[in-house]
């Protein structure tokens, strides 16, 4: 899936989706992102485990966080894994999975620089 037209995060659509407020959008994306390594040890555990019930669970959960946040590019892809465990389309999954974890690496290591 390519995301490279998509920002690694939106700080606009971070800002609007916080009522305009760009301090609670970077306390919401705060809390997200301490919570994210956690997130995705767990999923990659469920997946690795074969687990697709727990795997749907967790993205499902990830995916509904990640709808408070201006992360457009991490969005996009947990939306279509979602949609593909739904759908109990496994083609892609390992490449998602890789390509989630990859985006949550990238992710990590630049918010830091982002918040500037």
């Amino acid at each position: 899936m390519d995301l490279r037209h998509l920002p690694v995060i939106d700080w606009e659509q971070a800002i609007h989706l916080t009522g305009n407020n760009k301090e609670f959008a970077t306390e919401v994306l705060d809390i997200l992102l301490q919570q994210l390594p956690n997130d995705i040890a767990t999923i990659n555990h469920a997946y690795e485990t074969k687990n697709l019930r727990e795997l749907l669970r967790l993205v499902h959960k990830l995916h509904g966080a990640l709808c408070y946040t201006g992360l457009p590019r991490i969005k996009s892809l947990i939306s279509r894994l979602e949609t593909e465990l739904k759908s109990n389309i496994m083609d892609n999954l390992t490449s998602l999975i890789e390509q989630l974890n990859h985006e949550v690496k990238l992710l990590l290591e630049r918010y830091p620089l982002l918040q500037t």
